[in-house]
């Protein structure tokens, strides 16, 4: 298991109740090893998930592979390590595979009860913008660990094919979209602009910071978008230490 993950997420696990044993057609309800490996009855809820869109080729809906992989998730306050996850980012919704006894249990979570989930050390958060209707769903953690945050939304296009004998779909990777949070509150991150309106005192060194890395936001934009988190935290708290002086 992560301990770094299991010391960030701690708190989240303690004094949780058990979920609701009410169950309906929808809910499929699994159990897991707990993180020692020993097992433990822990009930994991989530629709069944049903595939609508037929796929013949690498051109899939999926986040880096259609196959499950192993990963870890905080679900409803409690984190489970070593499960096998596959992320749909075309429909926003992330999936798990299970086993009870002998079935072979696929299906997915209920997005807003998951905080994080993790595949192949990419981190991913829920997010829910009250400022903000446009802005839901998962997204990638670019830079979280300070006042201003930097998130990354995976955007796939869908477009439907046929030939001779067989109609299907294939899906190919758009350009992603960015959002920054700060004082709990996100906002769009299109361009300069959209912090210019946030930080109207900053413009000068906003755009300084975006002429001086104009080849790193063009050819790597995620890490871009880490320097750009860095430098906005740093303007923030020199700007926040010096109305406090």
């Amino acid at each position: 298991m992560h301990k770094n993950i299991f010391l960030i997420f701690l708190s989240l696990l303690i004094g949780f109740s058990s979920l609701s044993q009410n169950t309906s057609k929808a809910e499929i309800y699994s159990w897991y090893d707990d993180q020692t490996g020993i097992e433990n009855s822990v009930l994991f809820r989530g629709v069944e998930y049903v595939e609508k869109d037929r796929m013949i080729n690498d051109k899939q809906k999926f986040f880096n592979s259609d196959k499950y992989q192993k990963g870890w998730v905080i679900y409803d306050g409690q984190l489970f390590d070593d499960v096998s996850l596959k992320f749909n980012i075309y429909d926003d919704v992330l999936m798990v595979n299970v086993q009870q006894g002998e079935k072979n249990l696929f299906y997915q979570l209920f997005s807003d009860q998951v905080d994080y989930f993790q595949i192949q050390d990419h981190t991913f958060k829920y997010l829910e913008a009250g400022n903000d209707a446009g802005i839901q769903g998962f997204y990638e953690v670019i830079s979280e660990d300070k006042a201003f945050k930097i998130f990354k939304k995976h955007i796939k296009d869908r477009k439907e094919k046929r030939d001779k004998s067989l109609a299907y779909i294939e899906f190919t990777t758009a350009k992603p979209d960015f959002i920054f949070q700060y004082n709990q509150e996100i906002f769009d991150l299109d361009n300069r602009r959209d912090l210019f309106s946030r930080f109207p005192n900053l413009k000068k060194e906003i755009k300084d910071f975006y002429r001086d890395y104009r080849k790193l936001s063009r050819d790597k934009p995620e890490a871009f978008m880490v320097k750009l988190a860095q430098k906005m935290n740093s303007l923030l708290l020199y700007t926040s230490n010096a109305i406090d002086e």
